[in-house]
């Protein structure tokens, strides 16, 4: 009777959870919650795959078996029980089983996971000024989900969501190194990264903990930034190269090449596609190459209607990046009397646009005679001259529209380049000989 008492008092709990679900990418980490919350002294752990022990709790101590498979990638935690495995691999697929005993309680927990192959890369390289986006692989977050994004280990996060208290913010950094950088999708959990810089180089990492599973997956993303020249200038005529900055193609990139909005060229690795585009005034016809490789566009026998901005955008299962180039295309110079009437239609623009319109021609003449001189002396090509007066942006728009505009009054417009210089030589030789 005494005895039947004592088991009345200390019973044996048997508590039993089978088949949780889990698909791990290769090379991620993964954690399996045991949902224990505080392991007495006096608790036996014990974690299997597929039958064979690769991990336990004694007393306070974690002890891992000899195990080839899984050596060095295992990371047991003492309070919980909570088994995480990096650096997954495909061979890791199996059936796990955590089992908890004591004189309390009795308990075991089972998890299905399964590998899913990944041949892509983890580290990306970009350069300075970069939007950069990483994504979660989580194609919608739920309610009870938990997601924290961190940088370089450390262990405020960068940003988190938690829909269920009401989280979902991104974070400064404590050197304020991301300040106005970020950007947190709200419904995957992705990150980006705008204007990207070097201090920004490291290790990403985000832990996603299904609210709904007993199980947290970890992705790293090694991310490198460096310096290099998002300009490039070429003469007319020349090839430019227009460089993507990685050894070779993954599988799963799509890479486009935009020039205002026309698409120049695309590759889908995936499809084995590989296309280049004319464009609609088919100003890029039999110009374009694209390396098969790497994703790198050759523009040849370029023209000035070839400068511009250029978008490069490259998107994978795990980021997105996004890259301004500029190009510019030079002419390779003019005779001095195409140079005195280029220049003479800019300072006529310069003064009109200042000044009211009522002010003579002589004095717009007597203002700029010696820049003019300046200007004719270094015989440099009409787009260097014109730069001293206009920045880029107008530059790459034309400026023969502006000027024929702003000078509709004192001479006919210009509706080829040949014709700009001979009435604009004209215009400034005459007014110069009243000076």
């Amino acid at each position: 009777m005494k005895r039947a008492f004592i088991l009345f008092l200390f019973p044996l709990f048997t508590i039993g959870v089978f088949g949780e679900s889990v698909s791990v990418k290769e090379g991620d980490s993964v954690t399996l919650h045991t949902d224990v919350t505080d392991i007495k002294t006096d608790d036996e752990i014990e974690w299997r795959f597929n039958s064979t022990r690769i991990a336990r709790v004694t007393g306070n101590n974690a002890i891992y078996d000899e195990d080839v498979k899984f050596k060095d990638r295992l990371q047991l935690n003492i309070q919980t029980g909570d088994l995480k495995i990096s650096n997954f691999r495909i061979t890791d697929s199996g059936l796990y089983k955590f089992e908890i005993n004591s004189p309390r309680v009795s308990s075991e927990k089972t998890f299905s996971v399964s590998g899913v192959s990944y041949t892509g890369v983890k580290s990306l390289s970009v350069l300075v000024g970069d939007s950069v986006s990483l994504h979660s692989g989580v194609p919608e977050l739920q309610r009870d989900d938990v997601l924290l994004w961190r940088f370089e280990h450390q262990n405020t996060p960068v940003a988190e969501i938690n829909r269920k208290v009401g989280i979902f913010n991104t974070y400064d950094g404590p050197d304020e190194r991301f300040r106005d950088r970020l950007q947190l999708d709200y419904w995957t959990g992705s990150l980006t990264i705008r204007d990207i810089g070097t201090s920004h180089s490291g290790v990403y990492e985000v832990d996603i903990r299904s609210g709904s599973s007993g199980y947290t997956t970890h992705k790293s993303f090694n991310v490198t930034v460096s310096d290099a020249v998002k300009s490039v200038s070429v003469t007319k005529g020349g090839t430019v190269t227009l460089l993507i900055n990685v050894t070779e193609i993954q599988k799963d990139d799509l890479i486009q090449w935009i020039f205002g909005d026309i698409k120049l060229a695309e590759i889908l690795k995936a499809d084995q596609r590989f296309s280049t585009y004319d464009g609609a005034d088919e100003r890029f016809r039999d110009r374009l190459k694209l390396d098969n490789q790497t994703g790198s566009l050759n523009i040849t026998d370029t023209r000035t209607t070839h400068s511009g901005l250029y978008e490069l955008k490259i998107r994978s299962s795990r980021w997105f990046i996004n890259r301004r180039i500029t190009v510019t295309v030079t002419d390779p110079g003019l005779s001095p009397a195409a140079i005195a009437g280029i220049v003479g239609g800019v300072v006529g623009v310069i003064i009109l646009v200042a000044v009211p319109v009522a002010v003579h021609v002589n004095a717009v003449v007597i203002n700029h005679r010696r820049k003019i001189a300046e200007l004719e002396s270094r015989r440099k090509s009409v787009r260097l001259l014109l730069s001293d007066f206009f920045s880029a942006e107008v530059l790459q728009k034309g400026v023969l529209p502006l000027i024929n505009d702003s000078m509709m009054k004192l001479s006919k417009p210009a509706e080829t380049e040949q014709q700009f210089i001979v009435i604009y030589s004209h215009y400034i030789s005459t007014h110069m000989k009243s000076v």
